[in-house]
């Protein structure tokens, strides 16, 4: 007897060594369990076998896998028991006490009520007993799962003919926790396996951000978001330089701190979802009492509303400047075209007889109409040309009181007899470095125009400064309004935008004697109060 219980000893150790073996193949627990049965059918005959859970924190006890006559039942058909802790119920019992239980009178058991039970078909219907009948189980064993000394979970191995013996119980008992050791390292590895997808996931979010961000920080439009809130939760470096308000002063303010008028805004920006494609709209913006005009599309997201942007402002303004070219131009080019032709015309006509005088002042209005034309062209090309950079400025000394006092000179006999040109020069007045020709230019612009608006004396001063060399040419006009002062040195402006009642010209005098200005190293500025004239003061720096 005792070589025989040796001989058993002997050959459950190979048993449990080989189950170990061919559970620890493999890493999905479900796998687990169906190995588990598979062995187990080898060495213990069984009808069903059912493994179920137990969690302390709502004291259910739940089925995890189960199979019976030879079928995988669905585990969530089963319903999950309450632990009955008055013992009653034969899972209760063990996770109750953590010891195996042998139950060859299953039906009287049934029969008695202590605890809830089931009969389970092979197609996974379910009975409650005994009320829908007797209990088909005639014997079965149930073995605590433990973990670090707790019951976690409880193993059913029934039968529906026969009866199971203590033998049967220690080593379905031995099974069992090569079975439970099998679950948890597949149970850690598959949660090992997640972690690991889920940081490489994250690591692979992280970079799409970084990358998502390197992308917003060099593309051109202007990228802002805004979140459910009306907050601003992203702006880009575009948004920054288009705005010129920092990132960090505007994230986390209301959107309407940084467009005062965003309401109104929002109104007019058409908002597409995610698939949809978004459609632009142009919109006069004031930023810090600057006129803009930004292109918006807006695009719905999670976060909010996503909106770019982009500054059409120089766009804007190229328009506006080709209409003031063509009606200034036309306005411009119209009437002495018109003289030309009448009084080409008239002297062409053999109906007439004209007397020599008359014939003179057609010939000498022809003359200055067409010095009015080439004017008028040379203004647009020489503005053309500075545009493109194409204007060549010489840097060498320049007498700036010998040629303005040549200037004055020059003009004083074009000039109506009731008026004069006052010229006041500082002495020791040293010399300008620049261009002679253009500084010229700039002098003929500024004195025509205080001859032509000032209708009174023109006062033109030279003097020397700390570092410069100043002309002042100052007539007795209207004077300009302050909110036009800037304005005035600006391609095509007019003060009488219906060139009714200023005097004829392209607006390109003042912009170009500025831009020749900027190019010698110094500036041209205007001084004026209404009513009180206007001072256009010319600097040049020292030679």
């Amino acid at each position: 007897m005792k070589k025989q219980g040796v001989e058993r000893e002997a050959e459950v150790a190979r048993l449990l060594l080989h189950v170990a073996r061919q559970l620890g193949e493999t890493l999905e627990p479900e796998r687990v369990y169906d190995r588990f049965r598979e062995l187990l059918a080898d060495v213990v005959p069984h009808d069903g076998v059912v493994v179920s859970s137990y969690h302390e924190e709502d004291e259910l006890i739940r089925c995890e896998y189960a199979w019976v006559e030879g079928n995988r039942i669905d585990p969530q058909s089963l319903p999950p028991l309450p632990l009955n802790r008055d013992g009653g119920g034969m899972q209760s019992r063990v996770i109750m006490t953590g010891e195996p239980l042998l139950a060859n009178d299953v039906a009287e058991r049934v029969e008695e009520g202590q605890g809830t039970y089931y009969n389970v078909d092979r197609e996974g219907n379910v009975r409650k007993i005994p009320e829908a009948g007797p209990a088909a189980t005639t014997a079965a064993m149930m073995v605590p799962v433990k973990h670090e000394g707790q019951v976690v979970g409880v193993v059913q191995m029934m039968t529906d003919r026969g009866q199971y013996a203590p033998e049967d119980l220690e080593l379905v008992e031995g099974l069992v926790g090569q079975m439970a050791a099998a679950v948890r390292n597949a149970r850690l590895q598959k949660e090992r396996t997640r972690l690991e997808a889920a940081e490489a996931a994250a690591r692979a979010r992280a970079a799409e951000r970084e990358q998502a961000a390197r992308v917003l920080e060099v593309v051109g439009d202007g990228i802002f978001l805004v979140d459910r809130d009306g907050t601003v939760v992203l702006w880009n470096r575009a948004a920054e330089v288009v705005t010129g308000f920092r990132g960090e002063s505007v994230r986390g303010k209301p959107v309407t701190d940084v467009f005062p008028e965003w309401n109104l805004l929002a109104e007019r920006i058409p908002v597409a979802d995610e698939e949809a494609a978004a459609r632009s709209v142009t919109l006069p913006v004031e930023l810090d009492g600057r006129d803009l005009w930004l292109s918006f599309v807006a695009v719905q997201s999670a976060d909010g509303l996503v909106y770019a942007f982009r500054d059409l402002t120089s766009e804007r303004r190229l328009d506006d400047e080709k209409r003031d070219f063509i009606a200034t131009i036309s306005h411009e080019l119209r009437t002495p075209m018109a003289a030309v032709y009448g009084a080409a015309q008239t002297l062409l006509r053999g109906d007439i007889q004209l007397r020599p005088e008359q014939a003179r002042e057609l010939l000498e209005m022809i003359a200055t109409q067409a010095s009015r034309l080439s004017q008028v062209t040379e203004e647009v090309l020489l503005t053309t040309r500075l545009d493109r950079g194409d204007v060549r400025v010489e840097q060498e000394p320049v007498d700036v009181v010998e040629l303005t006092r040549a200037m004055v000179l020059t003009m004083t006999p074009q000039l109506p007899e009731s008026l004069v040109i006052d010229l006041e020069i500082e002495p020791d007045v040293p010399r300008a470095s620049g261009d002679r020709d253009r500084i010229q230019q700039v002098l003929l612009n500024l004195i025509d125009n205080a001859v032509k608006y000032g209708g009174g004396p023109v006062g033109v001063r030279v003097e020397g400064a700390s570092g410069v060399v100043r002309i002042a040419v100052a007539d007795s006009g209207p004077g300009i309004p302050h909110q036009e002062q800037q304005s005035i040195f600006e391609k095509f402006y007019r003060s009488d935008p219906q060139l009714t009642r200023a005097p004829g010209g392209t607006g390109l005098g003042l912009y170009i004697a500025r831009e020749l200005a900027k190019r010698m190293g110094g500036r041209l500025d205007v001084r004026s109060q209404p009513g009180a004239g206007a001072t256009f003061v010319f600097e040049l720096p020292r030679a």
